[in-house]
């Protein structure tokens, strides 16, 4: 069988399983899982650079939707909103309180409480409200549309696809393990803890039983994570990644007419946008 008869996906599904870490690659079929992966990443950059260009909270607030509703029809919407939601509410906290009490262009008064102690009459300024939310919304386009990327593309097709477009092996490699980082630290906690129960460790109770626990739990995970590393860069010597000269490739990723017009389009909107911005358009 020759390299064109290999079907990439076929491939790489049978050589590593999806992850069950909520941030970590979920198989499926739809239009998001084939497209290529740079796309994806292209898309994302693209995406967020908008919403960083964009004024005001509207137009965030509007991508945000339509990343969160690619996100659901291509199956990874309950996984990725739930790490957004975890990610999104303390920053929403925070950039409320921070914004919405202390932002310098404060004018109009939303909510004011009186007779508080110490503070006496704190106000809610609603110019500090908008600006938070402008902020929320466009750091959560970022953070659910990367999510969306990681959760549809295969670890190693993405380091493929990278590399076919010139980035160098070593710096795609590097790109993919910090993907794969949070997922594995997560699947291996999780996997020495359930041996430290089966064995009768107290993992639960007071707070010093948790304290000790999560000590307990840090030197099998670093040196687990030390042996796993060494493996690994075993493995890539044995396999020759280190060489400079041309390597064969198994498959390549299909990079077809309807990826390149998404990387064009997107690059194009995203100096129409800020030409628009700086401009004045609308």
């Amino acid at each position: 069988m020759s390299g064109h008869d290999i079907d990439p996906d076929a491939l790489l599904e049978n050589t590593q399983g999806a992850s069950n870490s909520v941030i970590g690659y979920q198989s499926g079929d739809s239009f998001l899982h084939r497209l290529n992966p740079v796309t994806k990443l292209v898309l994302t950059v693209g995406i967020t650079a908008i919403a960083f260009v964009l004024p005001g909270f509207r137009g965030p607030l509007v991508l945000l939707a339509a990343v969160v509703v690619v996100a659901v029809a291509a199956g990874v919407g309950p996984s990725v909103l739930r790490v957004g939601v975890v990610i999104g509410t303390p920053l929403a906290v925070i950039l409320l309180v921070v914004q919405g009490f202390f932002y310098p262009g404060n004018e109009t008064p939303l909510v004011a409480v009186d007779g508080l102690p110490v503070v006496g009459t704190v106000t809610l300024w609603l110019e500090g409200v908008r600006f938070a939310l402008g902020i929320l919304f466009q750091l959560l386009v970022a953070i659910i549309a990367m999510l969306a990327t990681i959760a549809t593309s295969h670890p190693r097709k993405l380091t493929a696809a990278l590399i076919e477009k010139g980035m160098p092996r070593k710096l795609a490699y590097v790109f993919m393990a910090a993907l794969q980082f949070v997922p594995r630290i997560r699947g291996r906690s999780q996997g020495i803890i359930d041996a430290q129960q089966a064995r009768g460790l107290d993992t639960r109770g007071s707070v010093r039983r948790r304290v000790r626990a999560l000590v307990d739990l840090l030197s099998p995970l670093l040196i687990s994570e030390l042996i796993a590393a060494q493996t690994r860069g075993l493995a890539l010597e044995a396999r020759g990644f280190g060489r400079s000269d041309p390597q064969t490739v198994i498959y390549t990723i299909p990079d077809g007419t309807v990826d390149r017009v998404l990387r064009w389009g997107t690059l194009l909107a995203v100096i129409v946008v800020i030409a628009g911005v700086v401009l004045g358009w609308g």
